[in-house]
């Protein structure tokens, strides 16, 4: 295969996204983890309505592995956005880690254009909306794609004119 003509990958790096969600997560920690030292080290019932120590050990164990699970997931998770001569393909890691490849044979229209996120498709990440799927996980530009069965697919991006060059140059080869 040859280089692509163009490549980015994007993540979940918005301050505005990571300073409450890491913030929440270490308030439930220490929260749970002041209960643990109160039941079982001083020796006192946590609570009004205190849980069993069992209780407690799981309710702290899932709430643990629950925050750990999502800034992982937030930290591993990556839009891998490459165009080739002939074809376009993603990855959304760790959502879906085989690339999706969107022949340009299957391409009726494609531009790029800005949208607004939360009234087309409800927000970032894997999202459907009404009109069609988007994949995007930050900002408000992006790949719209139109397919000739009639489905349309945004991928967002960050480099609109890298982007809009190697359309152009993609549609004048193709």
């Amino acid at each position: 295969m040859k280089a692509p003509l163009f490549s980015e990958t994007q993540r979940f790096d918005q301050l505005w996204l990571r300073i409450p969600m890491y913030a929440l997560g270490l308030f439930m920690m220490l929260l749970f983890a002041r209960g643990m030292y109160t039941q079982f080290i001083i020796g006192e019932p946590w609570g009004d309505n205190p849980m069993s120590d069992n209780g407690l050990i799981v309710a702290t164990l899932i709430t643990m592995l629950t925050w750990i699970g999502i800034i992982l997931l937030f930290e591993k998770s990556k839009l891998v956005t490459t165009i080739y001569m002939n074809e376009l393909r993603l990855r959304f890691p760790p959502f879906f880690s085989k690339e999706k490849i969107l022949p340009v044979s299957t391409i009726k229209s494609i531009k790029v254009r800005k949208y607004n996120p939360i009234w087309e498709y409800g927000g970032w990440g894997i999202r459907y909306g009404f009109r069609g799927k988007a994949y995007n996980v930050k900002g408000n530009i992006g790949i719209q794609i139109h397919f000739k069965d009639g489905k349309s697919l945004l991928i967002g991006t960050q480099k609109p004119e890298q982007v809009k060059w190697t359309i152009q140059k993609m549609l004048a080869d193709n």
